[in-house]
């Protein structure tokens, strides 16, 4: 066998199955598969929830400390067929052309539920277990694409969070020591509905919520201005992580010839690395209130699931420290910065629990997009690297 086929194999399978978030679509299958790797590799596991089931995975080395290996097999919906060097494929049977493996989730995250089983099952039988400097604590949980209730009931409800932290579910470009925060939700503008033949009878709220769009642009920049003290990743706009605030979805009407008695956005608002996320929102709804009464009418704000605070690391932590030099080890580089995104380490930093973010995940690998793929270099790269932060000198 090459050096990577065993990961391919599992990555495969594990692409094959559809865990779309939005239907928690084959989640109790997905678990059970991953739980049975790590038992097959020496681990012992437990599943940890009923209605979104986790898999709790651990190897008792002996070491003083835990260190919590992070990722999700949730994915976002994808439809197909996706169409590769003119030819059709579906997003759940995995194409592997080039070093390259297509198909939904082969790099948002299931790439990482690999590297993970690939470095742990090398360091069991190479018999390595005495040189780690961790006990490995693998999570691996559903619905982190849809409001994290699976990472928080790892958690919150099960108190299991290690004693470092690695958020697997990030860039393999740099070393993240922070993530942005994330409050989605809907503004909604209540007008009066009817028959479009009479609009004289009505109050068409489309119209209304099309003048506070343009006016939400300008806050947008506003949001702009808000900067972390943190580095943004390589190629970014911006120096530093900024805030951003963005209008992701238009909802209104039902038939050509009815007014709408509502209409409806959805936002996406980004808050920064160390920024008070309920000032931020308070920002939001005053400005809301402001440009309402600008424009004549009122508006309702509501969030969606519960607000992702953001997270960071000082970047002069001994943990940082100890992962720059696996990364430099493992990959030849040292290169630190905060993600754009969001991701699951505010449930660990924010308990005083230090922690970093990688995954194997660029630019180009088209995630949350048609013809997601990842780089097989990439998952030899991260499984390196959780080689090295595990047991350093020995990848």
């Amino acid at each position: 066998m090459g050096p990577l086929d065993w990961e391919v194999e599992v990555l495969k399978r594990l692409v094959a199955l559809d865990t779309d978030a939005t239907q928690r679509k084959n989640y109790r299958e997905a678990a059970e598969l991953v739980a049975g790797y790590f038992r097959e590799i020496g681990l012992s596991v437990e599943i940890v929830g009923e209605e979104v089931p986790n898999v709790v995975a651990r190897l008792d080395a002996g070491a003083e400390r835990d260190l919590a290996l992070v990722s999700h097999y949730d994915v976002v919906p994808a439809r197909g067929p996706w169409v590769l060097n003119g030819r059709e494929i579906d997003p759940f049977e995995p194409v592997l052309v080039g070093g390259r493996l297509y198909g939904r989730g082969a790099a948002d995250d299931k790439s990482a539920i690999g590297a993970t089983l690939g470095a742990l099952r090398r360091i069991v039988e190479g018999k390595r277990e005495d040189e780690l400097r961790y006990n490995p604590l693998v999570i691996v949980v559903g619905d982190e694409e849809v409001g994290g209730a699976g990472i928080r009931e790892v958690v919150e409800g099960a108190g299991i969070t290690g004693d470092a932290a690695v958020i697997l579910d990030a860039s393999i470009e740099h070393r993240s020591v922070g993530a942005s925060g994330v409050a989605d939700g809907w503004i909604t503008d209540g007008g009066k509905g009817g028959h479009a033949g009479y609009p004289h009878k009505t109050r068409n709220p489309i119209y209304g919520l099309v003048r506070l769009i343009c006016e939400l642009e300008s806050f947008s920049r506003h949001r702009a201005l808000r900067l972390s003290d943190l580095p943004s990743p390589p190629d970014s706009p911006v120096d530093r992580v900024w805030g951003r605030f963005t209008v992701t979805m238009l909802r209104a009407g039902e038939k050509h010839n009815a007014v709408p008695s509502e209409a409806r956005l959805g936002f996406d608002m980004r808050i920064v690395p160390g920024e008070d996320p309920e000032r931020a929102l308070e920002e939001l709804r005053s400005f809301l209130t402001d440009a309402a009464a600008r424009l004549g009418f009122e508006v309702s704000m509501e969030l969606v699931g519960e607000v992702n605070t953001g997270w960071m690391t000082p970047p002069d932590h001994p943990f940082v420290r100890e992962a720059l030099d696996a990364m430099e080890r493992a990959m030849g580089m040292r290169r630190l910065a905060a993600e754009l995104g969001g991701n699951d380490g505010y449930l660990f930093a924010s308990r005083g629990v230090p922690t970093v973010a990688i995954g194997a995940i660029r630019v180009d690998n088209n995630i949350h997009a048609p013809l997601e793929f990842v780089y097989l270099e990439d998952v030899a790269a991260l499984e390196r690297f959780i080689t090295e932060l595990l047991a350093p000198g020995g990848a």
